[in-house]
Parts: structure tokens; sequence; C-alpha cells
């Protein structure tokens, strides 16, 4: 998930909906074949962090524990440390400037990110989106590269062969990983792309948003015509196996070739660099699907050292919505002898209205603030230690000022709730 300005939260809805009603994961399948076990007593990764739309929120309001009251970014970040934080967390468009709403996604914030990180002593988590501004799995326009000098394009992206995009990321690879290491952080994980199941880096189906304020749909015809012909009702009205099926046929193996190209040109600059990718939340619901969209990365040459979802459980009722999450971690971990790093991670503290009417409660998590915090506890503490999961990432804690704010760690005053340490204390009982 995303940014979510309105019409992402929108379609997410709408789209978690008619992937359900199209029957994509009622009942978890028969687990695959189990591969290498993941290595144990790795160290959590807590990755509560400052989020995009920080600034806007302390322009509004100051943010505060009872015990410290944050005003500033690095304030900000220094009270998330105070209750078990890790790292630092930015997640970065090609354009340097990239405003949305309430975010800001540019690289110049991500550079600030870069350096708040190295102040604090603490690993930095950039996530390259690939796109211009935002995307995720409702829509993943292109990206541009007008910002960057020496990156030149033969003809408009979406008029490009794959052939040709290849060695254009792998440039951009390369100079984003500069200019990050160059503000002495540290990079421990680089994490590429958001919610790229469907596509990426504008290599995408028809997804629910073909168009917004400064971007329409193209289609990739150059790299195969049948991407730009396919659409989300159409891919949701095909049987599982049929679905997986085309997705290897005509998309995954070109997603794959794209992350393995941008990955190739940041061990340029950082030798031994790690990647992570994530899918989205209706992939944390399938095994089948999550497992063979990692294949098809691995085929392609990519090769991530954490598998990467999203996961908001109220935001349908798909059934037992937890034990298919468990399910496809489990799963994932087991079958390619990694863990799973959970990308964004949210669970609402009161009820999300219109445009993010995502209620849906699992058993024995009521939407409370003791329902969030709760939740957020027992998933850290069923998969750390010994379990699947490498870390958890809360998704935009901080955002308290707006329709996001049930799923924020702050009240709409500002005042931290329960979650801010559930994490430390499911690590507690891990």
């Amino acid at each position: 998930m995303t940014h979510h300005t309105p019409h992402a939260r929108v379609t997410r809805r709408a789209f978690l909906t008619t992937a359900t009603a199209a029957g994509l994961a009622l009942a978890a399948p028969a687990l695959p074949a189990a591969g290498q076990t993941p290595a144990r007593a790795r160290p959590f990764r807590a990755a509560l962090s400052v989020s995009p739309f920080t600034e806007a929120v302390l322009a509004k309001v100051s943010l505060t524990d009872g015990l410290r009251t944050a005003r500033t970014a690095e304030a900000v970040q220094r009270l998330f440390v105070a209750h078990g934080a890790t790292e630092v967390y930015a997640r970065i468009a090609t354009r340097r400037v990239a405003a949305d709403n309430d975010a800001q996604h540019g690289l110049d914030r991500g550079l600030e990110r870069a350096r708040l990180a190295r102040r604090l002593g603490l690993p930095f988590n950039p996530e390259l989106g690939l796109w211009a501004v935002y995307g995720d799995i409702a829509y993943q326009p292109e990206p541009d590269f007008s910002d960057y000098p020496g990156i030149t394009l033969p003809g408009p992206w979406t008029s490009l062969t794959i052939e040709q995009m290849l060695p254009i990321l792998y440039r951009y690879g390369v100079t984003v990983a500069a200019k990050i290491l160059a503000t002495g952080a540290t990079v421990r994980v680089w994490d590429l792309g958001n919610e790229i199941e469907f596509g990426m880096a504008g290599v995408a189906i028809r997804s629910l948003v073909t168009q917004t304020a400064d971007w329409t749909y193209s289609p990739p015809d150059a790299v195969d015509p049948a991407i730009g012909q396919m659409d989300f009702a159409t891919l949701f009205t095909m049987s599982e196996a049929d679905r997986i099926a085309w997705l290897r046929a005509h998309l995954w193996p070109h997603v794959g070739r794209m992350l393995a190209a941008t990955a190739a040109g940041i061990r340029t600059v950082q030798p031994g660099a790690r990647f992570s990718s994530h899918t989205s939340t209706i992939g944390a619901a399938s095994p089948n699907l999550s497992v063979a969209f990692w294949q098809a990365m691995r085929a392609a040459g990519y090769q991530a050292s954490e598998l990467g979802t999203s996961f908001y459980p109220t935001s349908n009722d798909y059934g037992d919505r937890l034990a298919l999450f468990k399910d496809v971690t489990t799963t994932l971990s087991s079958t390619f002898g990694k863990p799973v790093f959970v990308a964004e991670l949210g669970y609402p503290s009161s009820a999300m209205s219109a445009p993010y009417p995502w209620n849906s409660a699992l058993p024995g998590y009521p939407i409370s603030p003791q329902g969030e915090h709760d939740f957020v506890r027992d998933v850290v503490a069923w998969g750390a230690g010994d379990g699947p999961l490498s870390g958890v990432r809360p998704w935009a804690p901080d955002y308290c000022i707006g329709g996001w704010q049930p799923m924020s760690h702050f009240s709409s005053s500002g005042v931290a709730e329960p979650v801010i340490d559930a994490i430390a204390e499911g690590l507690l009982l891990a």
C-alpha cells in the first residue's frame, strides 16, 4: 500500500473487494514442498519510522508520548527510538521533489531522511518506488528521469522495449545509490517497488486507477501488448491457476528483470547490497500467488534477501485473514529459505471513514486502541524469534491528522496510543 491519496484508497478498497469476490483466497491451499530453513536468531527490524507525512503532521500538531514532545522530524524519530525503533525509512520517487497531497516522496526528502539516520546512528532503509511520484497495487506509473542529466531516454518510457529499459534502470540504480550513500548513511536493505505483483515502473496491467491529475495510463506495448490489454477485473474473473499462468507468461519476467537491473546498478556502488520488495494485501491472502511471484522473480535474476508484503487485515472480510497471512509467510519462508518482511502493517484503533472504510475486525481484535495494540503485539510475538518474519513496518505511524488517523500510533491531538509499544512488547513474548 500506499501513500494513500484519496483516489488510491477508494480503489484499493474496491480492488480488494473485487479480488475477494472472485475467490482469491477463501481457503489456504496445501503447502508447497519445503526448501532451505531460514537462518534463525536474526535481529528483528522494528521499522517504526518517520513517514512521508511527518512534516505535514508537524505543521498542525506536535506528537507526544507523555514524556517527550516532538516538534521536528528528528524528534519524532527519537521518540520512536525510545519505543524500540531500529531504523529510518524513506519512500523515494524518481523526481527530486514529488509532493502528493500530505506526502513528500521526492529524492531530496529521501536524502534528508538518510542524513537523519546517519545523525541518529540508525540504518537507513530506502524504498525506490520506480515511479515519478507515487504508485501502488492500484496503479503503477512510469518513472521520470528528467532530474538526472546523466540518464537519457530514446523515447517516452512506455514506448520502449524491455531491452531499452534495463540499462536505464541500471544507471538509475547507480546514480541514486551513490547519492544516498554519499550522505554517510548505512543501508542494510534496499527496497525496490511498492506492491508490485501486477506490475511496476509503468510495465503494469490496467489496474483500478488509469488516470490522475498528472498521469494517464499508457500501455507498454513494446514490452508485450498483452499487458495493456489486461485489466484487473478481467484478471480476477480467471481461476487462480489461470491468473498465475497469465502473469508468468506476460508480466512477471519483465518485473523481475527490471528489479534485477536496478539492483545490479546499486551493487556497483555497494557490493553485497541486500534487497527486498513487497506485494500487497492481496498477495498476503494467497500462498499460491505469492510463491509463484517470488519463483518468477528468482527465475528472472532478482534475488531478494527478504520477501515483503503489505498486511491490512481489516481492508476486507475474506475469511480467516490472520490464518491466511500466517500460512503465506510460513510458506514463503520455508519454500525460499528467506524471511518475510511486513513492509506495511496497519490495524485501526477506531472506525475508519470513507474513503478508507477498512473496518472488518478480526476475531479477538476489536477496532479499538487496545485491539490495535494487541494485534500488532501478537503478530510480532508469533513471527519474530524462530518465526518467519524479519521485521514489521507500521505504515505511517505519525500520520494522525486525516483519515489515516485510526491506523496511526497517535490520536488526532498527537497523543501516543498503546500501539506505540506493541512491537517491543511482542519481541519480549517471541
